[in-house]
């Protein structure tokens, strides 16, 4: 019998996924649907059974923000059904007159809210919207991982509406963190001459951000570069947040470019300590902080160069985490640093330690969450990912844009006892690319294959749809900051004479 249940749940999915023009489409589309896309019922009354008192509240405030004069009475239901899910489980049913949202969560009810936005389509016949229906659906769903994050980078050009949007659209898609790396744009009161002097990760931003994040149900996890990434900015710039413009503190940063922060520099740990105690607070003191660790260089500082390096990476990572863990959280770090250039075992997969480096994670401690970043599809083995585990650390799957690597890679820590999947975006705040990202990083960290399989309407239509209302949300008036592109019209690309 629930052989031949999972069959249809199946044949449900992949039916809905490849009707051509469907206002009912689930993102990520749910492990257990059964709708009918040609018979609506009006949006008249919300039931809501949770027993978090919060929650009927909750979707009473947020239907208001989106439907507004035509919002639908919410009523509180006996927790019944919703008592017994588990913590992020939802149900969602609409019939005549009646629709019903149940979770044991607030942050269930919230899944179950942002499913029935999403079908919800404006009453037809009016000139302007004067009630809203939805059509005839029964839904439960969980997901399958539970740490199910992104990566966003606050560029020196980036804006807080671009960082925003990102924020609330990884929300809507039922992801629960948010990895927010400052690229120089800080603005620390301890180190003003910290960063770019004009950068817009204000504090009043952070918290900002940070109170949205809150009410749509995802944590914002800092990061801070302590090892390489040092200059705050792309290499291929030039640019240096801090030495450019404040070259008195250069001895903070390995003399040859100041990728690297100087790690035998007392004062480096001095500071480095007092930005994670900053930054971590100001972000709500949330239970993990990134302290990036990619792509170093050799050391160019005699006196770094004097000593072991292995050592000296060693004590700057125990100081480091040690600081977090001083903060009751947990770091994180990239996984490229430690594990050896030369070892043929990871070729094919990003590896850019040296033997000091790679040796130096063998007296990491335990408690160091592992992000192994790789963007491709390896056709089913992760080699990197399982040493990483059979060490005892804890490992995040970190996929990009590659449509084929997110879904292996999920499917790997699905079924390869990986703890969560990091998705990264990178500068791709725009485009199809913004597109594969979010619909396929949400739909596979749900699911375990054989949904992870679905043939999903990836024209991007819904997702267009969606990101439409979240800049309703933002209330966004400016052109350039709707839709995907920046402009209709592509301007002329500026030459880059070097990589």
């Amino acid at each position: 019998m629930q052989a031949k249940k999972r069959i249809r749940w199946v044949l449900l999915l992949v039916s809905i996924s490849l009707l051509p023009v469907s206002a009912s489409v689930i993102y990520p589309v749910p492990r257990q649907l059964e709708i009918t896309d040609d018979q609506y019922f009006s949006l008249d009354s919300v039931y809501v059974g949770c027993p978090d008192a919060e929650a009927a509240s909750w979707v009473r405030k947020h239907l208001k923000e989106w439907y507004g004069k035509s919002s639908p009475v919410v009523c509180v239901l006996p927790t019944g059904k919703g008592a017994q899910m588990g913590k992020e489980e939802y149900a969602l049913r609409t019939e005549p007159r009646r629709t019903t949202l149940q979770a044991s969560t607030l942050q269930g009810i919230r899944y179950a809210a942002y499913s029935l936005r999403q079908i919800a389509i404006p009453e037809r016949g009016t000139k302007r919207v004067e009630g809203w229906i939805v059509p005839k659906a029964d839904v439960q769903d969980k997901p399958e991982l539970s740490f199910r994050g992104i990566h966003i980078c606050w560029f020196h050009e980036s804006q807080p509406w671009q960082i925003e949007r990102m924020i609330r659209l990884a929300a809507y898609y039922k992801l629960n963190y948010a990895v927010i790396e400052s690229w120089g744009t800080f603005r620390s009161k301890t180190a003003p001459w910290y960063g770019w002097p004009d950068g817009t990760m204000k504090h009043k931003e952070i918290k900002r951000l940070k109170a949205i994040a809150d009410d749509l149900g995802i944590t914002l996890i800092p990061q801070l570069n302590v090892f390489g990434h040092a200059t705050c900015s792309r290499s291929i710039s030039g640019k240096h947040a801090t030495m450019d413009l404040s070259p008195e503190y250069q001895n903070l940063f390995e003399p040859v470019e100041g990728w690297n922060w100087c790690l035998t520099n007392p004062a480096t740990r001095q500071l480095l300590c007092s930005l994670i105690d900053e930054m971590h607070e100001a972000f709500g003191n949330p239970p993990y902080f990134h302290l990036g660790c990619d792509e170093a260089q050799e050391p160019s500082c005699p006196t770094c160069k004097a000593r072991p390096y292995s050592e000296i990476v060693i004590d700057h990572i125990k100081a480091m985490n040690e600081e977090v863990r001083k903060r009751g959280a947990r770091s994180m770090v990239w996984h490229d640093m430690f594990l050896q250039q030369t070892d043929e075992r990871w070729n094919g997969f990003y590896h850019n330690g040296s033997p000091e480096t790679a040796a130096a994670l063998l007296k990491f401690p335990k408690d160091i969450i592992i992000c192994d970043w790789f963007y491709g599809d390896a056709c089913g083995a992760y080699p990197t990912m399982d040493y990483f585990k059979g060490l005892g650390f804890s490992v995040l799957a970190c996929p990009w844009d590659n449509v084929g690597g997110i879904r292996a890679q999920t499917e790997y820590a699905q079924t390869h006892g990986i703890d969560g999947v990091l998705g990264t975006t990178w500068h791709h705040y725009f485009g199809q690319s913004m597109v594969d990202i979010y619909v396929w990083l949400a739909n596979s960290v749900w699911h375990r294959s054989p949904n992870n399989d679905l043939n999903l309407p990836n024209n991007g239509s819904h997702f267009r749809t969606h990101l439409r209302q979240i800049g309703w949300d933002m209330k966004l008036k400016d052109p350039k900051k709707t839709g995907i592109l920046v402009n209709e019209v592509p301007l002329e690309p500026t030459p880059i004479p070097f990589q």
